[in-house]
């Protein structure tokens, strides 16, 4: 009944709670699911592993463009709609990565892909709708698939987090994110969070309690969590990569 329906055409009270019964079915689900497509790849040659790895980065890919073909087609492609936000990013990178295994890729998917897409899907922001709507099931996939993704290139060692290489995420929002902030002034968008955190996640608490200085603060508080990231690899393995 709703499938096609976008937010605002929506009835009242359709969607779900946050750490509701139906979102927590869904965290279970998709943490099973993560462990049991990894204990698959890990079992596999490394020649599966990057086709398996190509396969999902297309998949990921493929599911935007769907979700952005029925926004069309539905007349709900706005300025709102544009490809973004960081989890609508990734997927690219991703399929970067999976054909040239360039190191700055791996990095960000690690520091940013994993944590921004574990963040989504602890507080989704598409959670006013039902479940078996094109938004939500295109919201749990890609969040799911870029944790996937990054795990996969950490067990099967093709991303080797190491302190040093700490600056290549760094760099990436350094270049992305100031364009992003622009085009947000500009056409009243959202994108990153940088406006308004999403309802119900942290960055909403953070932007009440801050005001003005919350993307100061988001900045720092991103700069945290990369380098908390990259603590626990000291002293680890030195080898490189897989190539």
């Amino acid at each position: 009944m709703y499938f096609f329906t976008y937010e605002t055409d929506l009835a009242e009270n359709v969607g779900f709670a946050h750490f509701g019964p139906i979102h927590l079915i869904w965290l279970a689900v998709i943490m099973l699911g993560i462990a049991l497509l990894t204990g698959y790849f890990r079992e596999q040659s490394e020649t599966k592993q990057r086709s398996l790895s190509k396969v999902l980065a297309w998949t990921m890919c493929g599911i935007l463009t769907i979700e952005h073909v029925i926004l069309l087609m539905t007349g709900h492609q706005t300025i709102y709609q544009i490809p973004l936000h960081l989890c609508t990013l990734m997927p690219v990178v991703c399929v970067i990565f999976a054909y040239t295994q360039w190191d700055w890729a791996g990095q960000t998917i690690y520091s940013l892909g994993i944590v921004g897409a574990a963040l989504a899907l602890l507080f989704p922001d598409w959670n006013m709708y039902p479940q078996w709507n094109y938004m939500n099931l295109t919201g749990f996939s890609i969040h799911t698939g870029l944790i996937l993704f990054g795990v996969w290139q950490l067990v099967g060692g093709y991303v080797r987090p190491r302190m040093k290489a700490m600056w290549k995420p760094v760099l990436f929002l350094i270049v992305v994110v100031p364009p992003v902030y622009l085009i947000d002034r500009w056409l009243g968008t959202n994108y990153f969070f940088l406006m308004e955190g999403a309802p119900g996640s942290p960055l909403q608490v953070m932007q009440e309690q801050l005001g003005s200085a919350y993307i100061p603060a988001y900045a720092g508080l991103a700069l945290v969590v990369i380098t908390l990231e990259y603590l626990p690899w000291i002293g680890k393995s030195k080898r490189p990569a897989r190539t």
